[in-house]
């Protein structure tokens, strides 16, 4: 056995740098986070190779004071707590004082900073952890810190870096975050000397979506404000048509910092069940603002994941915030009735975040609209049913203007035209700005009247003519400036689900004792979780019984008047393990939903208008009309403006 020994400052602090630097990615995070924390309102930063030969991040926030930026590179060295008591309140996005110091340790770093209060500021390079000048310079107020040839004394490190391109990717989505959750600050990100992202900071949680997602995202976006108990969250929650094959655009912010939780994606994903299509997954911007003792943002190295105190409340909170969110919402897509050119080769909008003007000196700023006009053939059959005494009324619509672009504007005028039928109830609560104590302070409850107009809230159709059948699949609704196309089959399947859903939870669950009881091999982990949840297991209609560590299964639940088996058991094991059920009926969602679909009536099956009528009826005083079980939409809107648009009536 070799002798222990103790390690020297330098090998100690490459082992250090190695759990906070990962990539050129970790050294954009800290110092950006650095930024935020240091009040900046501006922050700029600047990659070239990927972020291996220069990273810069520049900022306008309060800076160092001379005598402490020595002590900034030491390690542990931090102004955000002086006690471990501390970390019960910390609101800041960094805390352990490791930044600074495991980045030096693997790179060359040059600081220049000035506070308020000085006269010149100061600028100290240090090299491979060695401090090798410290001087005073001429500078603005704020900080720079520039990070050269990243692990160019660790080529171990270097050598497993991903390609440039790759590098830069990762930075690219992480400044995209870091714009989604801080829109108050304005971010310019520049990657190998061309801009690929300047966001507005005027404190707009929309605009910064517009910024980072498009103009489509910004249109699909629904506000989202919602306060219970310790936890309060707003932000925005995309339309279920708006969604996406993978999580990446799962935001999650826990005061102002970015976090990957299971449970929260559970939740929210839960809350669009059956307004999603199967495979695909919401697209939100959180942030949950909630005291720091009741989460730890200290089980991960780079502070990615955190550790609630209590999951299932933080579960049961957000599956309400976005149900209801949802619920409040008028939830029709609208049919796009233009062509895209066929043989021309499309111009690709130019980036948003180029068009803005240097230093945001310029008062406003226009965007270009694409045109396409190219008229979409329509072919309709005869309806069978003619409204009576129908006039028609001949509207001109002036024509759509480009937008202006002011800094501190909504996003609403970024947009060529906003998503008609929102149909939200109340607006969230705008982006709270200040100490993020005074977030958290408690607020009225809604008034009296407010719950009045809740409670009085009207259906969104209300007034409408049922004009007529095409391809006896699809029946026409006039109501307003709208026509809107309803599927009978995907209507009459939301109904029938809808039925069956009611029905089943109407009835108690029945337990059928099982002939032969069934002996259970679990493994320790698996028995730790039968423990843990025994009564809720039993309340879905399984008896157990505990032979001193081993169980048997004496009975299953009657669900959908069959019984349910040892497999149906295990799988609920298992989902436990990983997941919080609320109840045994959401583990038949598919089943049901697949039961709907079977006995719904198909496209192109005869439907008279009586019963037509009558279907349109039954699905609008549903909770939930817009979509079928398996999320595709019952309800799809055209706009008279887009009509009129394609027989030329209006121009733009």
């Amino acid at each position: 056995m070799q002798k222990i020994q103790l390690l020297d400052s330098k090998t100690i602090n490459k082992i250090a740098a190695g759990e906070v630097v990962e990539s050129p990615k970790s050294v954009v995070k800290e110092l950006a986070e650095n930024a935020i924390d240091a009040g900046a309102s501006i922050v700029t930063i600047e990659i070239r190779e990927g972020g291996v030969s220069l990273i810069r991040v520049t900022d306008n926030g309060c800076g160092i004071p001379k005598e402490q930026v020595k002590n900034a590179f030491l390690r542990h060295a931090t102004s955000k707590m002086a006690q471990i008591e501390d970390l019960e309140n910390i609101f800041t996005l960094g805390f352990r004082g490791e930044a600074l110091a495991s980045i030096a340790a693997v790179a060359q770093v040059e600081m220049v900073t000035k506070t308020a209060g000085e006269e010149t500021g100061t600028k100290i390079c240090v090299s491979g952890g060695e401090v090798e000048s410290i001087e005073d310079t001429a500078c603005l107020e704020g900080t720079s810190i520039t990070v050269r040839n990243l692990f160019y004394n660790v080529p171990a490190r270097r050598k497993f870096l991903k390609k440039t391109a790759t590098e830069s990717g990762y930075v690219s989505d992480l400044v995209n975050k870091l714009a989604l959750g801080h829109p108050e600050v304005s971010f310019r990100y520049q990657n190998n000397g061309s801009t690929i992202l300047h966001t507005a900071g005027n404190n707009d949680p929309k605009a910064a979506v517009f910024y980072v997602y498009g103009k489509d995202a910004a249109n699909s976006m629904l506000p989202i404000a919602y306060r219970h108990g310790e936890y309060a969250v707003t932000g925005l929650i995309a339309k279920p048509q708006f969604c996406r094959a993978n999580r990446s655009y799962e935001n999650l912010f826990i005061n102002g910092r970015f976090i990957r939780n299971s449970v929260v994606s559970m939740a929210v994903e839960d809350a669009y069940k059956t307004k999603l299509l199967i495979g695909k997954f919401p697209v939100f911007v959180l942030n949950l603002e909630v005291a720091p003792a009741l989460v730890d943002v200290n089980v991960h190295p780079a502070k990615l994941e955190v550790r609630f105190r209590n999951d299932g409340e933080v579960y049961d909170f957000f599956y309400q915030a976005v149900s209801r969110a949802l619920q409040d919402t008028t939830l029709i897509p609208e049919g796009n009735l233009e062509k895209k050119p066929v043989g021309k080769t499309e111009k690709q909008p130019e980036p948003v975040q180029e068009m803005l003007a240097e230093g945001r000196q310029e008062e406003t700023e226009k965007f270009p609209v694409q045109k396409e006009d190219s008229p979409f053939a329509v072919e309709v059959l005869p309806p069978s049913v003619q409204p009576e005494n129908r006039q028609t009324e001949s509207r001109t619509v002036p024509p759509t203007s480009t937008h202006v672009y002011t800094s501190g504007k909504s996003v609403d005028q970024l947009l060529k035209r906003t998503a008609p039928n929102s149909g939200v109830s109340q607006a969230a609560e705008p982006y709270a700005v200040g100490k993020p104590q005074e977030r958290l302070a408690p607020k009225a409850e809604t008034s009296a009247m407010e719950a009045e107009k809740a409670e009085e809230k009207q259906p969104f159709f209300k007034d409408y003519q049922i004009i007529g059948q095409v391809f006896r699949t699809y029946w026409i609704v006039e109501q307003g400036d709208s026509l809107y196309l309803i599927d009978q089959h995907a209507a009459h399947e939301r109904i029938l689900y809808e039925e069956l859903m009611g029905r089943f939870q109407r009835e108690n669950v029945v337990s059928q004792r099982l002939l032969t009881p069934v002996m259970l091999r679990l493994t320790p982990s698996e028995t730790e979780t039968l423990r843990e949840n025994r009564g809720l297991l039993e309340s879905f209609g399984f008896e157990l019984e505990d032979f001193s560590g081993t169980f048997a299964l004496r009975a299953v639940p009657m669900l959908l008047r069959e019984p349910d088996g040892v497999g149906f058991f295990t799988e609920i094991l298992d989902r436990l393990a990983e997941e919080r059920i609320r109840n045994v009926y959401d583990l038949k969602l598919g089943t049901v939903a697949t039961m709907a679909c079977k006995a719904a009536v198909k496209g192109h099956d005869a439907m008279s208008a009586k019963e037509a009528e009558a279907l349109i009826g039954r699905l609008l005083e549903l909770e939930n009309p817009f979509t079928c079980p398996h999320g595709r939409p019952t309800v799809v809107a055209l706009k008279q403006y887009d009509l009129e648009k394609m027989f030329k009536r209006i121009q733009n």
